[in-house]
């Protein structure tokens, strides 16, 4: 009975002992957090008025964050013009003759050279761009030089090659070395003028259109340029009207007749193909058409009366004709002497070279030669004893036609049975004739050169750039900027009304924990 009594003692004992414990020490009482959302919505009403200006002021400064980010880190703008070359290029034939090939397909200049595209920025280009020019801020031709900008275009062969030597050398291959070197390329007759807005040391600015304008008045300016250098936009020289028949004898007036029509339909021939055939909006005609009319004139009036006066030997005063022609033998014998001993000198030189010798240039010796530049000094040797044998060949011919003239001169029974007064007025008939004709080329030429057509050596395009104004281009930051400032104020807000939740917390552990030690 005690044993069970005792038993029956401990167990209140040990229910009562576990109470306690649980009361005195909650297991992770700290830890729990009981937040009430009726106070957090209430704190965040009270805080409405304040936070309402806070948001509105983080949301300007999100929108204006990226205009002022603009201010310093923008780029500046850039306007691009494709340029296309569009003329005939000069070659000579075989035979040595002028001929005009179609239209250039690569960048050659007209003359068949290579065309230098540094002449774009040259000083007389920029300043006949900006001559006239009224821009917003001062442009020196330095500051429009430096902003300035040339990309030539490859073939499409040429960027093969290019792609093909970079891969290789991209995999260092030896040999991809050498034959970039041996790469021959080759651009297409466009070029790309980009100019860049921001000039001089105080990175002043130019307007869009501005910008736009002074890249379209440069390359109009080149045009002009390419025109002036390599058109032959003068007339033919008038070499009719220095032919007096009455101071003249009827044989020198014909002599330079001659002269002249052939040297009026050879510069006319020489024009290129497009030129030639160009129909005037007044006649209706071409320079073909007046080429044809001119070579029938030649042979129909001209070369008839060349030859009824020297075959019948009519003259007007023989022995003044004769002291002219011996004037003009002599000073033709004299210039074909001084052009045969250049020949002969020109020929000792070349006679002193030889294919096997080879000339070292190296940098410590001043006196040495490379051997491009004696190939080159032997080239230009052989290319002038070409043209001293064709002055040779020239002078020759007019020699033998003097010497046939005087002796025709010295039959003196010929002329007596011919009327020199009445070859004279056909003579003037004829002449008059040619003056025409002159005259009808000249106006041919005159409008040519004053058309779209003949002024036309180079086109570009419209400047083309990301023009946009100072809202556009940055309205999608502004939008994310806006966004951002509106999220951020709204969770600072938000952590307003819940903060004074955790403080009350704070507060009732802190009072617990006195509670418990007391």
């Amino acid at each position: 009975m005690d044993t069970n009594e005792r038993r029956e003692d401990m167990i209140p004992l040990a229910e009562q002992g576990r109470q306690i414990n649980l009361v005195v020490t909650p297991p992770a009482a700290n830890d729990v957090v009981e937040i009430d959302l009726r106070r957090v919505f209430h704190n965040m009403k009270t805080r409405l008025r304040v936070y309402a200006w806070v948001m509105v002021l983080l949301l300007v400064a999100g929108v204006c964050a990226p205009l002022l980010m603009y201010q310093f880190s923008r780029k500046p703008l850039t306007v691009s013009s494709v340029v296309t070359l569009k003329y005939d290029v000069v070659r000579k034939n075989p035979e040595g003759k002028i001929i005009y090939s179609q239209l250039v397909e690569d960048l050659t200049a007209p003359d068949g050279e290579e065309l230098d595209l540094n002449q774009v920025t040259s000083s007389y280009v920029l300043q006949s761009a900006l001559d006239g020019m009224a821009l917003s801020q001062p442009l020196t031709l330095t500051d429009l030089r430096d902003n300035v900008r040339i990309d030539r275009i490859l073939t499409e062969d040429s960027r093969r090659q290019q792609e093909i030597a970079s891969k290789m050398m991209e995999d260092k291959n030896s040999a991809a070395y050498n034959q970039a070197k041996s790469i021959d390329l080759t651009y297409i007759n466009s070029f790309v003028v980009s100019l860049t807005n921001g000039f001089g040391r105080n990175g002043y600015e130019l307007t869009d259109a501005e910008l736009g304008l002074v890249l379209d008045r440069v390359l109009s300016a080149y045009n002009d340029y390419l025109v002036t250098t390599y058109a032959d936009i003068k007339l033919p020289d008038d070499e009719f009207s220095v032919i007096d028949i009455h101071t003249l004898d009827i044989q020198e007036s014909l002599d330079l007749l001659r002269t002249g029509v052939q040297d009026l339909y050879t510069f006319c021939d020489n024009k290129p193909e497009a030129i030639k055939t160009y129909r005037s909006w007044r006649t209706g005609r071409s320079l073909e058409d007046l080429m044809s009319e001119l070579d029938t004139l030649r042979e129909v009036s001209v070369e008839y009366l060349y030859s009824y006066v020297y075959t019948n030997n009519i003259v007007r005063d023989r022995d003044a004709l004769i002291t002219s022609y011996q004037y003009q033998l002599r000073n033709a014998q004299t210039r074909l002497d001084s052009i045969n001993e250049n020949i002969a000198t020109n020929q000792d030189i070349l006679n002193t070279y030889r294919n096997d010798e080879i000339f070292v240039s190296m940098q410590e010796s001043d006196t040495s030669k490379s051997t491009k530049t004696t190939t080159d000094y032997y080239n230009n040797l052989i290319l002038e004893q070409a043209t001293n044998y064709e002055k040779v060949a020239e002078l020759e011919v007019q020699i033998s036609d003097l010497k046939d003239k005087l002796d025709r001169l010295s039959d003196t029974g010929a002329a007596a049975a011919y009327d020199s007064d009445k070859t004279a007025d056909e003579l003037a008939s004829v002449l008059s004739v040619c003056q025409q004709a002159y005259g009808q080329i000249c106006e041919q030429l005159e409008e040519i050169m004053e058309s779209p057509f003949f002024a036309t050596y180079a086109t570009h395009s419209v400047a083309q750039g990301e023009s946009r104004s100072f809202l556009s281009a940055n309205a999608k930051k502004m939008a994310i900027g806006g966004v951002a400032g509106l999220v951020i104020a709204c969770g600072l807000w938000f952590f307003s009304g819940i903060a004074p939740e955790f403080k009350l917390k704070k507060d009732e552990n802190t009072g617990r924990e006195e509670v418990v030690k007391g």
